[in-house]
């Protein structure tokens, strides 16, 4: 776990301020949380620098973040919109790679790196990487940052029941991927793409 460190006091200036109190203890308390929640979601290269542009927003807004157990659901949808915006960008990035990989500049064919899966990848989570995002989401809320019902309720903006049954339509259809993804002479997918 990273500690919030005030710039300040290390450098003799004072005491800490309220709200810079306030802040260090939201980040010692919650940087684990949501460090794990983008390692999950974007690995181990970009999960640091998005986990600090959550907390640059906290910072920002620390009037506004909620108190309590609030707190983690607040950080939550700032995470997600965080994942979103690089979603986003990962995206544009691409067709831009694709576009200018088209023209060609001295007639040279480049290769394109050939997409290899990590041999530590379980069936689980093939199975996941070819569900819809909003069933990969709800799974992860309730299985990875194991949130309760009524929590991921608030964070989706609907009823507690329409979790219940968003969460059980999502495990049937992980069920029927994971026999689906493995039954025999059956061919696997792309990384990223559906069939």
């Amino acid at each position: 776990m990273k500690v919030a460190t005030s710039i300040g006091a290390t450098e003799g200036r004072g005491l800490v301020s309220g709200g810079e109190a306030e802040f260090r203890i939201l980040y010692n308390r919650h940087y684990d949380a949501i460090h794990s929640y983008f390692l999950r979601r974007t690995g181990a290269a970009s999960a640091p620098d998005l986990t600090a542009e959550v907390f640059l927003v906290a910072w920002r807004r620390i009037g506004d973040v909620p108190r309590g157990e609030e707190t983690l659901l607040w950080l939550y949808g700032v995470a997600a919109n965080v994942a979103a915006h690089q979603r986003r960008s990962t995206a544009r990035s691409a067709r831009l790679d694709t576009r200018l990989r088209s023209v060609s500049t001295n007639g040279s064919v480049e290769l394109e790196p050939q997409v290899v899966r990590r041999a530590e990848y379980d069936r689980v989570l093939a199975a996941a990487e070819r569900l819809r995002p909003a069933d990969q989401e709800i799974l992860r809320l309730a299985a990875w940052e194991e949130l309760p019902h009524d929590q991921i309720s608030r964070l989706l903006g609907c009823s507690v029941a329409a979790v219940d049954q968003r969460l059980h339509r999502a495990r049937k259809r992980l069920a029927k991927e994971y026999r689906k993804g493995h039954a025999p002479g059956h061919p696997q997918k792309e990384e990223g793409g559906r069939r």
